[in-house]
């Protein structure tokens, strides 16, 4: 990732963070990051695929907790609140998939020990497809929702657009497209309202699971309601 973009806007989104009065996540709230994000993408089909059919509660928290420890550097992580009943992970542009090297040293082996080598290549496959449309809709020069994921018990309550609503508002000011992928119909209309718009929905090749790619330009008119979803 361009050093020159993790050092201008990575802090500039954080601040615009900070003064919503959002909770900045630090090293120590990964962990239970992860949990929530697991617990969110409960049968969730693209994790599901990932663990060749049946959901894997283990298998999706050294998944999300290895992601979370590779881009601590460079996404913007932050929760509604100390509390985290929710949490958004963005990448800011020029962000192209994760490195293998930093995925294995974060937690990549235990993952394997886990669930089996064959995991490696099926979350490879994703990432190259997911990637490969990211460019294509935005040349990679966008804000990237990586993750959303609000606690089961807290759904319904306006986090999702406490969450959503500052960094919306920071890609506005900064002129900037906003980018994200879901993989569940019922998400799509609830993105929409908050402005994206359906670009794609196609199967992942060599698999039962449905993507969406959806793309948000930049605006000004129009403040984003009042939703929940998981990506």
């Amino acid at each position: 990732m361009d050093k020159l973009v993790r050092k201008i806007e990575v802090p500039l989104a954080r601040r615009a963070i900070e003064r919503a009065g959002l909770y900045i996540a630090q090293k120590k709230d990964l962990d239970r990051l992860a949990e929530i994000a697991a617990d969110a993408y409960r049968d969730y089909p693209l994790h599901n695929w990932f663990t060749k059919g049946k959901y894997d509660p283990k298998a999706s928290r050294l998944i999300m907790q290895i992601s979370l420890k590779t881009m601590t550097e460079d996404a913007v992580i932050y929760a509604d609140s100390e509390e985290m009943r929710g949490f958004a992970v963005w990448l800011p542009l020029g962000f192209t998939g994760s490195k293998t090297l930093p995925f294995l040293l974060n937690g990549g082996l235990r993952l394997i020990l886990h669930s089996g080598p064959g995991i490696i290549g099926r979350l490879l496959t994703y990432e190259t497809y997911a990637m490969n449309l990211k460019k294509e809709f935005t040349d990679h020069t966008d804000w990237y929702l990586y993750n959303l994921s609000i606690k089961k018990d807290a759904q319904g309550k306006g986090i999702a657009s406490k969450l959503m609503r500052p960094m919306l508002a920071f890609c506005d000011d900064e002129r900037m497209t906003a980018y994200l992928e879901t993989n569940k119909e019922s998400n799509v209309g609830l993105y929409q309202h908050y402005g994206f718009e359906l670009k794609r929905r196609e199967l992942i090749p060599k698999t039962p699971v449905m993507h969406y790619a959806m793309v948000r330009e930049p605006r000004s008119d129009e403040a984003p309601q009042e939703q929940t979803a998981e990506k």
